[in-house]
């Protein structure tokens, strides 16, 4: 039977849940702007109250876990970790450029994100489609724009907004600039990585950031 998966995230603008059963996908996203920390238990809530489903029923909780969103990884997390330890379930982590990269066109093979970090910087990593799923290759990378464009091979799809923020870089590569980590995507992923044995204990939900936050960087902790 597939996986029955609960999946949150707020890594970038809006986000949202989503609800993954055997009988289908249902999902609820949340605008951007929008007060995501009062509004996304509410979506949960309504999502699993529609399935007619409890939380225990779930297999796992997945959460995209960044990079991203400082405030939106930390809700995000301590949302999917109360709900997994409540309710006795295991939690998933799923990368957020995995996210955005599950939405690559299906034709697409070689397939790059990167999100702008700025200060001349991007979250980028490769991926490749085999059959249905779309695979890391490599590591996820904190990297300059500059390096990581010279990185990828020119029949690469490239999503994400480092796009638009480098278009000398990425010039003569397909892609989006606008594509952003979808709920669905981090349900199915989760679904996927579950099936694989990749769970885990809900205490054990991380964030995964790759670098300081803006005030980190400004006001260093005194050594």
């Amino acid at each position: 039977m597939s996986a029955r998966i609960l999946a949150l995230d707020l890594t970038g603008p809006g986000g949202g849940a989503a609800l993954l059963l055997p009988s289908g996908l249902s999902l609820s996203r949340l605008p951007p702007g929008a007060p995501r920390g009062r509004l996304l238990m509410p979506a949960v809530e309504a999502l699993l109250g529609d399935a007619a489903i409890a939380p225990r029923e779930l297999d796992a909780i997945a959460c995209a876990v960044g990079p991203g969103s400082f405030t939106g990884i930390r809700i995000g997390i301590a949302t999917a970790a109360t709900i997994a330890y409540a309710a006795g379930r295991p939690a998933v982590a799923v990368g957020s450029l995995h996210g955005i990269a599950a939405g690559a066109p299906a034709g697409a093979r070689r397939i790059a994100v990167a999100v702008d970090a700025r200060r001349g910087r991007i979250f980028g990593a490769q991926f490749e489609r085999t059959g249905d799923r779309v695979e890391l290759r490599g590591a996820y990378l904190h990297a300059p724009a500059e390096e990581f464009a010279a990185m990828l091979p020119r029949d690469t799809h490239l999503l994400g907004d480092a796009l638009r923020a480098y278009p000398r870089l990425f010039a003569g590569l397909d892609g989006d600039g606008d594509a952003l980590v979808q709920p669905d995507a981090v349900a199915r992923i989760g679904a996927d990585l579950f099936a694989r044995g990749e769970a885990m204990a809900a205490a054990d939900l991380r964030p995964l950031y790759l670098r300081l936050s803006d005030p980190e960087i400004r006001f260093p902790a005194p050594s």
